[in-house]
């Protein structure tokens, strides 16, 4: 019985000693990210020329620093484009970012591009949860697609670069 409460007691002692405190967000700052991940999507195909597609994205949220107000959150987000002649008509995607602590940044982005193409555009912050409560600032970005892992998914990686400011 008593190994067992010193097995335990050791345990314990491990996961605190290996958890650690988040470094302070400072109240502004700058960066560069890079995001990955997959996404599911549903098409409406409008006859040859017009398409409308929505999707759930899932992906992760790396600093190029390796710290930044997002580093290591993971990602989701959920989207519409319009397309007419495979170019962008209209585009919105809405992204919530997690980040280690628990503590959540809202984004919206806007982007012009081709149906399964390069495109570019801007995210701007919208809200938070927590040490994120508040924030504001924005992001231009580049988003690219690589060769699909499955059938009917999309893996993409997005280059952005941009600032915020806390309350």
């Amino acid at each position: 019985m008593r190994t067992k409460i010193l097995v335990a007691m050791a345990m314990l002692g491990g996961a605190a000693a290996g958890a650690q405190e988040p470094a302070p967000i400072p109240k502004e700052g700058t960066g560069s990210y890079t995001t990955m991940g997959s996404l599911t999507r549903t098409a409406l195909p409008m006859g040859k020329d017009h398409l409308q597609v929505t999707w759930e994205f899932l992906g992760v949220q790396l600093a190029d620093e390796g710290k930044g107000v997002t580093h290591n959150a993971s990602v989701r987000c959920l989207g519409s484009v319009f397309a007419a002649g495979g170019e962008y008509q209209s585009f919105t995607n809405s992204c919530i970012f997690t980040r280690p602590d628990g503590d959540q940044a809202f984004t919206t982005e806007t982007a012009t591009g081709k149906i399964g193409g390069l495109s570019k555009g801007t995210s701007r912050f919208v809200g938070g949860t927590g040490k994120l409560a508040g924030i504001t600032g924005s992001s231009e970005f580049t988003r690219y697609f690589v060769r699909p892992a499955t059938e009917a998914t999309f893996q993409s990686v997005t280059r952005s670069k941009g600032s915020y400011k806390l309350p």
